[in-house]
């Protein structure tokens, strides 16, 4: 088939807050660039999506009905006459967003059946698909996309020999920021602060300590024997935590040749940030950054290393609902929060 045959797709639609379900929509009339994509599997990102089905996110970002997502696995299956050329029909790839539908909003738009990924509905420097190695598998590739956003933050810290490094969080974007430390410089001692049990518990098969907020202060003051972490990460989303972050970090950058603690915020925030008074703020004298999304590049990264078995998700403890169970998947993982890591739809059912 031609891309220009495409015109209709099944998607997971969420009608208004609390509401999704499985059904048909218009795609757009691809483009001469097109290239056309099947699911094989996709995904809910328990911070975007849950906040989108929850109605929290801002208006200027996406309305109802629409289409959320963008973690998404699959194959090439039309290619148009003027695509670029770098995939064939057959070809796995992560799919990930589109930003155009024909008749609903694309919520960041992975979980359609069918995605169209032209100059129109792809147009960022990180929308184009990227094939995935033999290796690899769908799953996986699905699992991998999430591990892209805190790579791009990461890439904006310098990572020092045996210092210590906190991550805040441990969900996909927590356990995916531990592990590219870990990757990136060995020697880094990871501290992650969890306030979940069940995620407690897998951020250990990663971390070298694992701590829970209401002691996180005291133990993490015992490990670096009083100096508190050098840089840290934060992966939970929760803007409370935000402003409170100075409690982990060290003191110091005062002098030319004493280096601040780094902040960087990796979170997808509903909420304003506020912070704590500022004198407690004051004395860290920090580097705070921040990023979201991911950057040209970082696929085929994480794509690579979870081929050389580097970037493990085998320890990830997901759940596998057919696409067809959807309503039921978002009200599940609604009343289940945190306690439920991911949920990965297989499109054949």
């Amino acid at each position: 088939m031609k891309p220009q045959e495409f015109k209709t797709t099944r998607a997971v639609v969420i009608e208004r807050p609390y509401e999704a379900r499985l059904r048909e929509i218009r795609l757009t009339k691809p483009r001469n660039d097109a290239y056309v994509a099947q699911t094989t599997f996709s995904s809910i990102s328990s911070g975007t999506d849950m906040k989108t089905y929850k109605g929290m996110q801002h208006p200027e970002q996406c309305w109802y009905p629409l289409v959320p997502g963008y973690e998404t696995a699959g194959k090439i299956v039309a290619v148009g006459d003027e695509t670029d050329g770098r995939l064939n029909i057959g070809d796995r790839v992560m799919i990930n967003e589109c930003r155009q539908y024909g008749d609903v909003c694309a919520a960041w738009g992975g979980n359609s059946e069918f995605t169209v990924k032209d100059s129109f509905t792809a147009p960022s420097g990180f929308d184009y698909m990227v094939k995935i190695p033999d290796n690899v598998t769908d799953i996986q590739a699905v699992l991998a996309y999430l591990a892209c956003v805190p790579l791009k933050g990461i890439k904006r810290m310098t990572l020092r020999p045996n210092e210590t490094f906190v991550v805040i969080g441990a969900g996909m974007v927590g356990i995916s920021a531990i592990q590219i430390l870990k990757v990136s410089e060995p020697t880094l001692k990871v501290v992650c602060i969890e306030r979940n049990a069940f995620r407690r518990s897998i951020a250990k098969k990663y971390a070298d300590l694992v701590v829970t907020p209401d002691n996180a202060v005291e133990v993490i003051s015992d490990y670096t024997n009083g100096k508190m972490a050098d840089q840290l990460i934060e992966c939970s989303g929760n803007p409370e935590v935000v402003g409170t972050l100075h409690k982990y970090i060290k003191d110091g950058g005062w002098g030319d040749d004493d280096i601040p603690a780094h902040i960087h915020l990796q979170g997808d925030y509903p909420d304003k940030i506020i912070l704590d008074h500022y004198h407690r703020w004051f004395v860290k004298n920090a580097t705070i950054t921040m990023t979201c999304a991911l950057a040209p590049g970082c696929k085929e990264q994480i794509l690579q290393w979870i081929s050389e078995r580097k970037f493990d998700t085998d320890g990830l403890p997901i759940e596998i609902w057919g696409v067809s169970q959807c309503t039921e998947a978002f009200k599940y993982k609604c009343e289940k929060g945190e306690d439920v890591f991911k949920i990965v739809f297989d499109w054949s059912k």
